[in-house]
């Protein structure tokens, strides 16, 4: 099913009903739009809880409008018969659900995945949860902190001598936001050939195990499992932070090419054939000897010094900005990395930059377009929007 539109944008003609709240979904729902398609956004007639987040910009909060970009907006109570039946009809002119809500509960207002498939057989249903759709922990609760607990990730972020640590953002909801945009657009290409819609069922907890890259390698295979080593990377060194006369810079190091160049830029070109050093498992196991070479040869030098220098040899290096720095730096403003809505409102970009697509615009006020999908539905007064509030 597509409906028609003057864009081109790569999803332009696909229409989104983002039922979710607060993160994983609405980050989902936010990345769809941002590639064109056209999401409606449906809140209870109270709003998502993520309206009460701050900061406030012109008393709206800034972190809804960042997940909440380019959707229009309606309010459905889903306790009300006369609302799961505008539900409905919307769901016949959609091609994608999004729903985060906890399994079973759709399915007990008579709105579950495998009803609205039946309403429309092209349907996509992304359903994103704690622990997935089936299995002993379907209906637990489960937020991001749960989900990096559980996942292993607290247990190797930190520094030895510390407690496992949350990593600083919701990454147990962006990541499986991630996936959920992944697998809508497959889905979405796969009715294409197959001509059927389908059923995403995406858990955080899942996604989070899934991008555990080499440290879930090591414990799956590794005599010894991973922990927690502070800045350091447990297959590569130097790879941390490095003390400077003024303060820290990362050093990236992940071969032998690499180190030479390292090697060279301290003055020190025999550290590439010292035998403790030669190989990247031998720089691993010696890292703490390597650490006090390498911050003794930069003992003398600013950070600044330390980066022109490693720059011309090649070395993989910077300083590490504090987050206001990063948005203003000059690499951030040549990348575009923070746009302006129409309305001035500062916001975070797409990385994307695929052809079609346009700048984000202001997320919707609550009900915001309640009038407009009226006109949709006017065929049958019974669903009709403003009748609800009378």
């Amino acid at each position: 099913m597509t409906h028609s539109t003057a864009h081109s944008a790569p999803l332009a003609g696909i229409r989104v009903l983002d039922l979710s709240r607060v993160l994983a979904g609405p980050f989902c729902g936010m990345l769809l739009a941002d590639l064109g398609a056209e999401v409606i956004k449906v809140e209870s007639p109270w709003g998502d809880d993520s309206r009460q987040f701050g900061p406030f910009v012109d008393g709206t909060s800034a972190y809804y409008r960042l997940f909440n970009r380019s959707k229009k907006g309606i309010t459905l109570d889903f306790k009300k018969d006369e609302d799961k039946e505008v539900l409905r009809e919307l769901v016949r002119r959609a091609d994608v659900v999004v729903e985060n809500f906890r399994p079973g509960v759709l399915e007990k207002l008579g709105l579950g995945p495998a009803t609205l498939l039946e309403l429309n057989p092209n349907l996509v249903v992304t359903s994103i949860s704690g622990f997935g759709q089936t299995g002993t922990m379907a209906k637990e609760p489960a937020y991001d902190l749960v989900a990096q607990a559980m996942s292993g990730l607290m247990s190797i972020t930190g520094w030895p001598s510390g407690k496992p640590t949350r990593v600083g953002i919701s990454l147990g909801d962006l990541i499986p936001g991630l996936y959920a945009a992944l697998g809508t657009v497959s889905a979405l290409y796969q009715r294409n050939n197959t001509g059927k819609g389908q059923h995403i069922d995406l858990a955080m907890y899942d996604s989070l195990i899934s991008v555990m890259e080499s440290v879930g390698m090591r414990a799956l295979y590794d005599d010894t499992p991973p922990t927690r080593i502070g800045n350091d990377h447990g297959l590569s060194a130097p790879f941390s932070t490095y003390a400077t006369k003024d303060g820290d810079v990362v050093i990236a190091i992940t071969t032998n090419r690499l180190f030479e160049r390292l090697a060279a830029a301290l003055g020190m070109p025999e550290l590439a054939t010292d035998y403790r050093f030669a190989e990247p498992l031998d720089r691993s196991e010696n890292r703490v000897a390597l650490r006090e070479l390498i911050e003794e040869a930069l003992s003398t030098k600013t950070m600044d010094e330390t980066i022109a220098l490693f720059g011309e040899h090649g070395v993989p290096t910077a300083r590490v900005y504090e987050l206001d720095d990063a948005l203003a730096s000059p690499l951030a403003t040549e990348r575009g990395v923070v746009v302006e809505e129409p309305d001035g409102f500062r916001t975070l970009a797409s990385p994307l930059k695929l052809e079609g697509m346009g700048l984000p615009h202001p997320a919707p006020s609550l009900g915001a377009n309640n009038d407009e999908i009226d006109s949709w539905l006017s065929e049958d007064p019974r669903t009709r929007l403003e009748d609800r509030d009378e």
